[in-house]
């Protein structure tokens, strides 16, 4: 009977080792299958959209020309007179936004680094990263209510001083709807992304060898020359790269200030010139059709391509930077050795001088005048002078940088709370026409729109946290440094900077080749969102996964656990906390997104429940569309209780409620990272 009973229980061992082990190779597969998959969403993001862009090759040439002369009021007749001018605009517009932000960006990035004091250094990190998840829309209702108005004197003063370079010449736009003010808008916008991987990297610069500087008599801003920026010098060209990528995808912001035109003019403080490829497909697209989508869908796949470039460019700087960073404590020691060859050559030369006049006139006495090796007075209060100057100058760039995102954020607070309240909040725009207030005697709210955000943002959640999280543990866990992680790692960095306008497009294409044309519903707005969900769910659960001690893995693998329970009951047990957090912060990262829930949920005035079928409005789509309206109707007779900038009203009180959700999901990842994920050592 013992020997019956031991041949079971080994049989049944056997058994349940098996299928351990089944499971453990279906979870590497699985875990693998989900990293491959970030490759074949970049694949199919190409190939849906050049699949839909297609009949451009095909279709009747007159056809075509009068979809053209249509979107540009006759001024071209072919796909290139079409594209051409609308690359142009968006390369001048993001460059010159580059240029405003780069060095004010710089600036605040070595205040905090270098400057702050260090007490109010986490804060004030904590305050650019939340200022970069303030969503567009926010950007372009504040600059094209208080911005465009604002700047006409200030343009306009440029334009008297400046007027002999093409760049500046008048007249200028009033109200300032142009090249000019859009530029400064996404200067601010890409200000917060530049400003934290630049602080990331100057706070990673040596700290021996700034020290090494100090010790050597270098003034702060001598050393931060010598040894952080040369150190840096790879990361922050990666860093411009990033913010220039994603100011070549804006679409809110550009499409609410400009005053679009298709010409190749230079002066940018005239309007009706320029337009942005992305900013013109959410303006053309709820008017076309046919091939007129299908031209909108080609120019959107040249801003693919253009933004892919620009981002891989930048990313594969960001991962060469280590490697080929050279070496600066040796160009200290370099650079040390030549200044004492020069000066032990200057004093042998004044001494083989002194020793000359002695064999001439053995009266004369021998001095060395060894002042002339050491710096004089002027010479260092030249030096603390400058550095005094730069000083200034980067505690400046931090104040000037504060000035409009804090204006963003108390003109918002201030015109918002006048129709924040708990109607606003509990009802939806049924039954609301013009100025006039309903049955009820509210003015409309947004219960739908937070409905609708709130189911399509939980869309994007389940079909980007699996993939990200699997994603992430395959490159941790199983790839360990090979050439597909290594690929899979850049697609996704390269992924992160896709402009959103495309994401709207690949799920509408997708949608329409799966499911046939015009199908518009909720569940197609997560899709898009999950595209931009994806990168951010990955990179940080990495880094989670990254800081979890071996010593559990070993431990565990020890006592003959196998793979997955390891990666499972220990591995994502440890780093769970902070794989919230960076949840969390992806969900801040979609849920303000407007472009691409444009053309994928659309807009209705009630309230759909339904993920799958019908319209569904969310918060940021709602704020555009408020924007849009301008003012209600009032007729004549209308009663007191018509308000005509009830829709100006309606849009700060959804754009403060936005931006209380965006940075309450901000603060609450963060609070959850400190306090509760594992320290690495």
């Amino acid at each position: 009977m013992n020997v019956v009973a031991d041949a079971d229980s080994n049989k049944q061992g056997f058994s349940r080792n098996r299928s351990m082990h089944t499971l453990d190779h279906i979870f590497k597969y699985v875990a693998c299958i989900c990293g491959i998959l970030i490759l074949l969403i970049l694949a199919a993001v190409a190939i849906f959209l050049l699949f839909r862009a297609t009949p451009l090759i095909f279709a009747d040439r007159n056809q075509l020309s009068s979809v053209y002369a249509d979107f540009t009021g006759g001024k071209s007749h072919n796909f290139l007179s079409y594209v051409i001018p609308l690359i142009f605009g968006t390369v001048l517009m993001s460059a010159l936004a580059l240029c405003f932000a780069f060095f004010v960006a710089i600036g605040i990035a070595l205040f905090i680094s270098h400057y702050a004091p260090k007490k109010i250094v986490p804060f004030l990190s904590s305050v650019v990263d939340l200022l970069a998840a303030i969503p567009s829309v926010i950007y372009g209702l504040w600059g094209g209510l208080v911005l465009v108005p604002a700047m006409y004197p200030f343009w306009d003063w440029i334009s008297r001083f400046l007027s002999w370079i093409p760049l500046f010449a008048g007249p200028v736009a009033n109200p300032s709807r142009c090249a000019a003010t859009v530029s400064l808008v996404l200067a601010v916008m890409i200000l917060p992304i530049i400003t934290s991987m630049a602080r990331d990297i100057f706070q990673q610069a040596p700290r021996l060898q700034q020290e090494g500087a100090l010790a050597l008599g270098a003034t702060k801003w001598e050393m931060i020359k010598l040894a952080v920026l040369p150190f840096a010098k790879s990361g922050i060209v990666s860093a411009s790269m990033l913010g220039l990528g994603r100011a070549l995808g804006e679409t809110m912001a550009v499409l609410m200030i400009l005053s679009p035109g298709f010409t190749f003019g230079i002066n940018i403080f005239k309007a009706s010139q320029n337009q942005t490829i992305a900013a013109n497909i959410a303006a053309q697209y709820p008017e076309a059709n046919g091939l007129g989508v299908s031209a909108l869908i080609g120019t959107g796949l040249v801003l693919f391509v253009i933004s892919f470039v620009v981002n891989f460019v930048a990313r594969k700087i960001a991962v060469n930077t280590s490697a080929n960073r050279l070496n600066i404590f040796a160009k200290f020691k370099k650079f040390v050795k030549s200044i004492k060859s020069k000066k032990l050559n200057q004093v042998s030369s004044s001494v083989s001088s002194v020793s000359s006049d002695l064999v001439s006139s053995s009266s004369t006495s021998p001095v060395i005048d060894f002042d002339k090796f050491s710096p004089t007075r002027s010479s260092i209060a030249l030096r603390k002078r400058k550095d005094f100057l730069m000083h200034v100058l980067i505690f400046l760039s931090f104040i000037v940088a504060i000035i409009p995102l804090a204006s963003l954020l108390l003109t918002t607070i201030v015109h918002g709370v006048k129709r924040f309240n708990i109607d606003f909040l509990t009802h939806n725009m049924t039954y609301v026409v013009g100025g006039n207030a309903t049955g009820t005697g509210g003015y409309g709210g947004i219960l739908h729109a937070i409905i609708g955000t709130l189911e399509i943002t939980l869309g994007a959640m389940v079909i980007s946290i699996p993939i990200g999280l699997m994603c992430a543990v395959y490159l941790i866990e199983y790839a360990h440094g090979k050439r597909i992680a290594r690929v899979i790692n850049l697609m996704v960095d390269v992924m992160s900077g896709i402009p959103s306008i495309v994401a709207g497009l690949f799920a509408f294409s997708m949608f329409a080749i799966l499911l046939g044309p015009g199908t518009i519903n909720g569940f197609e707005g997560s899709v898009a969102l999950s595209i931009l969900m994806i990168p951010t769910v990955v990179k940080s659960a990495q880094e989670m996964l990254k800081i979890v001690p071996n010593d559990l893995r070993e431990a565990s693998l020890a006592l003959g656990v196998t793979k997955q329970r390891t990666i499972t009951k220990v591995v994502l047990r440890t780093a769970l906390p902070g794989i919230v957090s960076g949840c969390i912060l992806a969900v801040a990262r979609v849920i303000g997104e407007t472009a691409p829930l444009l053309m994928a949920s659309g807009f209705i005035a009630s309230t759909n429940f339904n993920l799958f079928e019908g319209q569904m409005t969310t918060l940021p789509v709602y704020v555009y569309q408020e924007y849009s309206k301008l003012s209600a109707n009032c007729p004549v007779n209308a009663p007191d209780s018509c308000v005509t900038t009830i829709p100006m009203e309606r849009a700060w009180s959804a754009a403060l409620a936005l931006i209380v959700i965006v940075l309450l999901l901000n603060i609450i990842g963060r609070v959850v990272a400190r306090v509760f994920s594992v320290k690495a050592k």
